[in-house]
């Protein structure tokens, strides 16, 4: 019986390795993907007339008046898009505005101001006219906005620190 049982152990180890030896192997596909959306974001800017005041006060001296001289400034918000993503970026009235007219404030006296969307401010930077951006993907770029205080509104203006916030929106197809 000994040697029946150790004939069978054998051939049970012999099976055993015999499928160990006759393996099978089987492919399947892996798939990769990706989705890449169009996104947009908008950083904040400040535009101070601080320099751009002074410049026109001194001006008026040859000038005739501030009333002569319009006090000019600009500033640059940054900006990033997916490459290729076109975008619109408008701004709101000011949180001091009175009707269409953007105000600043000190205390309770008010100084009007306009913002543009080019250098030769003949467009009005506001929710109708936006400034057009491409994104490049690539890294975070700038936009000019320029603002304008005209000589009048200066020349009425009495002394204080004045102040105003606009909200800026871009807007872009996801």
């Amino acid at each position: 019986m000994n040697k029946k049982m150790i004939k069978v152990a054998l051939a049970v180890g012999a099976t055993v390795m015999a499928g160990a030896s006759m393996a099978a192997t089987e492919e399947a596909n892996l798939t990769v993907g990706a989705t890449v959306v169009n996104a947009c974001a908008i950083g904040p800017g400040t535009l101070a007339f601080g320099g751009a005041l002074s410049a026109a006060v001194a001006s008026a001296g040859t000038a005739g008046t501030t009333a002569d001289v319009d006090a000019d400034s600009g500033t640059s918000i940054s900006i990033i898009c997916t490459n290729g993503a076109s975008a619109a970026i408008t701004g709101g009235g000011g949180a001091n505005a009175v009707g269409s007219v953007r105000n600043m404030l000190s205390g309770a006296d008010l100084l009007p101001y306009e913002l543009y969307t080019s250098s030769g401010r003949a467009t009005v930077f506001n929710a109708t006219n936006s400034i057009a951006y491409t994104g490049t993907g690539a890294a975070t770029t700038t936009t000019a906005i320029y603002g304008r205080i005209l000589g009048a509104d200066l020349a009425a203006a009495k002394k204080g620190t004045y102040a105003d916030t606009v909200a800026m929106t871009i807007t872009y197809t996801p």
